[in-house]
C-alpha cells in the first residue's frame, strides 16, 4: 500500500459518499441492455443514468464526455470521497493523486487502488487549504461535488489552479441551485449545514467562480433529474428519522417503497425507445448537478 501522508490541517469537509460507491456498482457494470429486474437498486439506477448522460465512457477513456484521461496524465482528485472517479482514472493507467479530509475514505481508497492499474498512486489527508503539492503538478484536476461543502470556494479554486500544469484540464461539478431550492422546502435542516451543503450555485455564480480563478470554460452541462426527484422524495420518506453526518450515508437498503418505485420507474423509462430526448430535457430543466470542463491557459477566454 502506498504511504498515506497527513497534511497539517486534516479538518474540514467530511468525505462525500456517492450513490454509486458500492463496489458492485462499478461504472462498467452499468452497461448492457439486460432485462430490468422487478426492483432495481436506486443507486445502480442512478449509475446507469450517469453512464447514459456521458459519465464513465470506458471505450473513449473519458470520465465525462469531452474529458479524456490517459496513462500520460497526472490526475488530482480533490475531495475524492469514495473514489469512483479516481478509480476510473486509475484504470486508464494514469498517475492518480487523491486528497480528502476524511482519513477513513483515503485509507479505504488506497486498498482499492492496489489492483486498479494506476502507474502511480498518492494519497493525502487534507482539507485542501493548502493542498500538500508543488505548483504545476497535475495535468487533470477533478473537483466533483466538493465546493458546496467548503466555506470559501474561491480559495479552493485558487489551490486547484496553482497545482495545475499549463494547459491542465479541470472537471468541476456542483449541485444545481434549482434542485437545491426545491429540496429546501422538505429537506432536513442538516442537509444545508456543515458537513453537508453550505453553498448554493446557480449557473452564473458557478461560471464566475471558475473564470475568476483564471480558468477558461470549455464546456458547461447539467444532468441528474433522477437524483433531484429521488432526494426530494427521500426527505418525505425519511422525515421521521434522526439523520446525522453526511446525508448520502443514509442512501442504502432497505429503501422506502416510494424510493423503490421511483427507481423502478426511471429504470423502465431508460429502456424505452425514444426516451433519450425526454431524459435530456429533464436534465436541462431540473438537474441535480452542473458540470464544467475548463482549461488553465496563459490567455484566458471562455469558449462557451
Amino acid at each position: 500500500m502506498p504511504p498515506v501522508k497527513k497534511d497539517h490541517n486534516p479538518t474540514g469537509k467530511r468525505g462525500r459518499p456517492r450513490p454509486e460507491s458500492n463496489t458492485s456498482l462499478r461504472p462498467d457494470s452499468a452497461r448492457g441492455t439486460a432485462a430490468i429486474p422487478k426492483d432495481v437498486d436506486p443507486r445502480f439506477c442512478g449509475l446507469r443514468d450517469a453512464v447514459k448522460r456521458g459519465w464513465y465512457r470506458l471505450e473513449a477513456g473519458e470520465l465525462f464526455a469531452g474529458f479524456q484521461v490517459s496513462r500520460k496524465d497526472v490526475v488530482l482528485d480533490v475531495g475524492c470521497g469514495e473514489g469512483n472517479a479516481a478509480l476510473f482514472c486509475a484504470r486508464q493507467g494514469a498517475h492518480v493523486v487523491c486528497s480528502d479530509a476524511d482519513a477513513g475514505k483515503i485509507k479505504a481508497l488506497a486498498k482499492k487502488m492496489k489492483e486498479a492499474g494506476a502507474r502511480k498512486f498518492e494519497a493525502f489527508i487534507s482539507d485542501s487549504l493548502p493542498l500538500p503539492l508543488p505548483d504545476a503538478y497535475a495535468t487533470k484536476i477533478l473537483c466533483t461535488e466538493m465546493l458546496e461543502h467548503t466555506p470559501d470556494p474561491g480559495k479552493i479554486m485558487a489551490e486547484l489552479v496553482r497545482v495545475g500544469k499549463p494547459n491542465a484540464r479541470y472537471l468541476i461539478t456542483v449541485p444545481d441551485a434549482r434542485s437545491e431550492r426545491l429540496q429546501m422546502h422538505v429537506a432536513d435542516p442538516l442537509y444545508f449545514s456543515a458537513p453537508n451543503h453550505i453553498q448554493i450555485f446557480d449557473r452564473e455564480r458557478f461560471l464566475r467562480l471558475v473564470e475568476d480563478a483564471g480558468l477558461a470554460v470549455l464546456k458547461y452541462d447539467t444532468w441528474g433529474f433522477y437524483w433531484t426527484v429521488f432526494m426530494s422524495l427521500f426527505w418525505i420518506a425519511k422525515r421521521q428519522e434522526h439523520l446525522q453526518g453526511a446525508i448520502l450515508d443514509s442512501i442504502k437498503p432497505p429503501y422506502p417503497p416510494v424510493l423503490q418505485s421511483w427507481a423502478n420507474t426511471w429504470a423502465g423509462l431508460m429502456e424505452l425507445n425514444g426516451a433519450e430526448k425526454l431524459m435530456e430535457s429533464f436534465d436541462q430543466y431540473l438537474p441535480k448537478t452542473q458540470v464544467i470542463i475548463a482549461e488553465k491557459r496563459k490567455f484566458i477566454g471562455s469558449v462557451i
